[in-house]
């Protein structure tokens, strides 16, 4: 059996790519091993930290990751705290660099070091009152990215995937057929197949009813937002994509919601998010759905991340998830 690869093996590979990207490393430390791999670089001349990031093979082709970086430097340009870009010596934002992966290589990509800390680290899983401000925050920065979003003249040539009907629901949805899970026995199938029908056409509801969709963060739980001295920002623009702005409200949300005060710590998030772009009449209906379909796009990632224990504990999710899909059939 092939040895497994840990982050150690890409040591290699990180100090090739520091030297595409003209960096003389005073420090490179390996940070994770997720869905790509980081290192924390700081460059000898400057004191500079950098994140160094080798992208998986096979998520993201060349085009959409030069895209996402097109979209982060119009952010930064606009005064936002989100990934600043460098560029390699040959002018590039990626390189591709040999790995020990099957395929041979990944494209490196750098950015600046934001410091601070994450929003989840801050709060953990507390929710109590005291927290709420920060939601408001957080509804206030995504309020802000979406009206970006919808002023931002896309350049030609822009790629990025699509979570519309099909990235959801069809046949082949960008996060896995979750109603189809290894992980899930039949019956439990049966009623995420139900789940799937339902959110189906409500989603044909809300495309005929006007809700918006544009260009979202698509991954903005508490662990990708920043707090940077007195500055909040968005890290981690790995998964943005074109979707429905109440979408990317319901990755915020997510992780609040089943909380006893989950209506109240909405409400702050709203009232943040309506300072910098207006909302729409059926939000609530709106978030109602997605933050169904939020947990059933987990149950794929679940599958796909079986090297996090918690996620093949079913009696630490299905329970929920099972009554929620029988009080959205019901309604």
């Amino acid at each position: 059996m092939p040895e497994k690869l840990t982050i150690e093996h890409y040591a290699d590979a990180a100090r090739a790519a520091a030297d595409a990207f003209g960096l003389q490393a005073a420090e490179l430390r390996p940070i994770s091993m997720t869905e790509n791999v980081v290192f924390r670089l700081r460059e000898a001349q400057t004191g500079q930290l950098y994140a160094l990031r080798l992208h998986r093979p096979g998520y993201h082709a060349l085009d959409t990751l030069v895209s996402e970086r097109d979209w982060t430097t119009a952010l930064a340009d606009k005064g936002m705290v989100v990934p600043t870009g460098r560029r390699a010596a040959n002018g590039d934002w990626y390189v591709p660099i040999a790995t020990p992966d099957p395929g041979g290589f990944r494209h490196a990509g750098v950015t600046i070091w934001h410091e601070g800390q994450t929003l989840e680290s801050r709060i953990g899983s507390d929710r109590g009152p005291e927290t709420w401000p920060w939601f408001h925050r957080l509804g206030a920065l995504l309020g802000e990215l979406h009206t970006h979003t919808r002023n931002w003249a896309i350049p030609s040539g822009f790629v990025r995937h699509r979570l519309d009907i099909d990235g959801l629901v069809g046949e082949t949805p960008f996060w896995g057929r979750f109603w189809d899970s290894a992980l899930l026995d039949d019956q439990e199938k049966r009623l995420l197949l139900s789940a799937r029908e339902w959110a189906t056409a409500r989603l044909y509801e809300l495309q005929a009813n006007g809700a918006w969709f544009g260009l979202i963060h698509a991954d903005s739980h508490l662990d990708n937002v920043l707090i940077s001295g007195d500055r909040f920002g968005l890290i981690d623009f790995d998964d943005c994509c074109y979707g429905w702005l109440a979408f990317d409200m319901c990755v915020a949300l997510h992780s609040s919601w089943g909380h006893a005060d989950f209506a109240s710590i909405r409400d702050h998030f709203l009232a943040g998010y309506e300072m910098q772009h207006a909302l729409q009449a059926d939000i609530l209906q709106q978030l109602d759905l997605f933050l169904l379909l939020r947990s059933l796009q987990l149950v794929s990632w679940r599958e796909m991340r079986p090297d996090i224990a918690a996620n093949l504990r079913k009696e630490l999710w299905m329970p929920k998830l099972a009554q929620d899909i029988r009080k959205a059939l019901a309604s």
